[in-house]
């Protein structure tokens, strides 16, 4: 029997199902009803790291239903921002590849995995009440991301397996111990970072998110992602040149540069994004390739030295002009005074990133967060604030209260009374949503690249300019992957409209591998719906900024306003314990039917497994 499952390891290896670092092990244990009690272990936790197996002489494996990949199903849910994405892509290319089936409908599912942001309380308490949802139908889940990472002791997560940021490759492994019953806890922090080169499956097919690196430079006092991704860690730059090569081989057309602070990018390894940037259009991202690049979030202290060059690199035409630097207040005193948010960069240093860009990039769009009722805020502060906003007038600003994230600095501070932020938000808010700023497009002929959205009714295209100002058009399928010229008729308040121009329509990529000529006709109306990304006209930004909308009563109501995908560490050893179960946001549905190779040659090997036992 050993010999048997030795040559069945062997052969698994072979037809590189398994990951790099899968399961040394096969185990089989018996799959308990999706509804019913799932297997739990008497044995204490320090014997439940010996994995048991199934006796055959008094169990027909037949007769089960085991949880073995190929036969078990994972819904995933994302929290956050694009970096989460990246991560999420990479780990359901994982269960793919080693056979498990991805859906999208969380009731179709053996496994829940969510992958969790700690930026707000709000984002936090939506994906508990996922965790929550899953263990009222008694179904396993992995919690991955920034929450179990910053605090393995979050209420709620006790009996949950969790992943940490930097151990997102350890996904099957806790999705395949967490079907058998088991709870397992990889939390610990190790030197180097995720390959970028992990099997990944897109959410859409047409954007690659290549993280640029993890972690930050920065202290601020209310940030409790930097608690989760620690201090910066880069990529090499010859990586990520290869990354992007690999995508527009797959046939995207955007790739997005995603990092806690972009501009931070390459001081570790004694590099800059400046020279990551040169290498990308000159190399990888050329305008032959019709890609088109977008650079992610960055904060003010570390771009200011390379304006001139991000300038010149956002003026070509494969890059979207196009970028979203933070503020959070436009009060030196809240940025960088005592009992401050600690910064590190004034309001003046923030103004020069600013008119930098604006004189030297046409047209650009700058995307910014403001915090409101910041414990140290006073009146004249918030007056400072509105006259940032007044000064510059954002086409795109994420305006949240300010919330106070357990273990933080600022969450010691006094805060100010609630109904004094909530009038403050609700002043900026209404003083943001007076601005017009698409006006000046109407009459005009743009040029729009369409990806794959589409708006919340179904019956307009998503497409964007050069600047990423989102625009609408009648619905067309086949429009997706092109580039054309559209007459504009309306300026919205966070869209403009118009229709195609005849003939000036160019394929820049080809439809995705699902669009292919036979479905076109018979599944146009269920493709549209699966491609409703919705790119929406909130959430800006890539790394650990304002990360969502909020649907809260009117008066709890935040502002995430624009176009884009918003936004000392401790040490934990990887445990195992046995267990039993107790008990916006962007929500990424994975519309996938996993029908890769793999599975069939990992179906082979469950059937030498079964009829091996049954043998014995």
């Amino acid at each position: 029997m050993s010999e048997d499952l030795e040559d069945i390891k062997v052969d698994l290896q072979s037809r590189s199902i398994l990951p790099s670092k899968a399961r040394q092990e096969i185990t089989l244990r018996p799959r308990a009803s999706k509804h019913g009690t799932r297997p739990i272990s008497s044995s204490s936790s320090s014997s439940a790291s010996s994995a048991s197996t199934v006796d055959a002489s008094t169990t027909d494996p037949l007769s089960q239903n085991l949880h073995l990949p190929g036969l078990a199903s994972i819904y995933l849910k994302t929290f956050g921002c694009a970096h989460n994405i990246s991560d999420s892509e990479y780990m359901l290319g994982l269960l793919s590849t080693y056979g498990y089936n991805i859906v999208s409908h969380p009731s179709d599912a053996d496994c829940y995995v969510i992958n969790s942001c700690t930026v707000k309380d709000p984002s936090q308490a939506a994906f508990i009440n996922v965790v929550r949802e899953a263990q009222s139908k008694n179904i396993p889940v992995v919690v991955c991301g920034c929450v179990p990472q910053a605090d393995r002791k979050v209420k709620g997560l006790e009996n949950v397996s969790t992943i940490g940021v930097m151990q997102i490759d350890k996904i099957v492994d806790a999705v395949t111990e967490s079907l058998q019953g088991n709870t397992v806890r990889y939390l610990s922090l190790r030197s180097g970072l995720p390959s970028l080169h992990l099997p990944k499956i897109r959410r859409n097919p047409y954007i690659e998110i290549i993280p640029l690196s993890t972690g930050c430079l920065g202290n601020c006092t209310y940030c409790k992602t930097k608690h989760a991704r620690g201090t910066l860690g880069s990529y090499p730059i010859s990586e990520i040149l290869k990354r992007a090569q690999s995508a527009i081989k797959e046939g995207v057309m955007e790739i997005w540069l995603s990092s806690e602070d972009t501009g931070a990018y390459g001081i570790d390894i004694n590099t800059s994004l400046s020279t990551l940037l040169q290498r990308l259009t000159r190399e990888v991202v050329t305008v032959e390739t019709g890609v088109m690049l977008r650079i992610g979030m960055t904060n003010p202290p570390y771009i200011l030295d390379q304006l001139s060059s991000v300038s010149k690199i956002m003026n070509l035409p494969q890059v979207f002009s196009f970028l979203h630097v933070p503020v959070q207040s436009g009060s030196d005193n809240v940025l960088v005074g005592e009992g401050g948010m600690n910064r590190e960069y004034t309001r003046r240093d923030f103004e020069k990133v600013c008119d930098e860009l604006i004189k030297s990039v046409p047209d650009i769009t700058i995307a910014t967060d403001i915090i409101c009722g910041f414990p140290n805020e006073k009146e004249d502060d918030f007056k400072q604030t509105m006259s940032l906003m007044e000064k510059y007038r954002f086409h795109i600003c994420n305006i949240s209260q300010f919330y106070p994230r357990p273990g933080t600095v600022a969450a010691r501070m006094k805060r100010i009374d609630t109904k004094i932020v909530k009038g403050r938000s609700r002043e900026f808010s209404t003083l943001f949503n007076s601005f017009k700023p698409y006006k000046k497009y109407v009459s005009t002929t743009q040029t729009v690249f369409f990806g794959l959205e589409s708006d919340n009714t179904k019956t307009m295209s998503v497409g964007h300019l050069k600047n990423y100002t989102k625009v609408l058009v009648p619905i067309d399928l086949e429009i997706r992957g092109c580039k054309a010229e559209v007459e504009i008729e309306k300026g919205e308040r966070f869209h403009i409209s118009g229709k195609v121009v005849p003939n000036s329509v160019v394929r820049l990529v080809a439809l995705p591998k699902e669009d292919s000529e036979e479905k076109k006709e018979t599944e146009t109306e269920e493709n549209c719906d699966e491609q409703n990304y919705k790119v929406v006209e909130s959430c800006v930004g890539d790394g650990c900024g304002e990360t969502g909308c909020s649907s809260k009563g009117e008066e709890e109501k935040e502002e995430c306003c624009g176009t884009g995908d918003c936004q000392s560490v401790e040490k934990v050893e990887e445990e195992k314990v046995d267990t039993s179960d107790t008990s916006s946001f962007t929500d990424v549905k994975f519309m996938v039917a996993v029908t890769l190779p793999a599975v069939a040659g990992l179906s082979l090997v469950i059937y030498a497994i079964v009829k091996s036992l049954k043998r014995r």
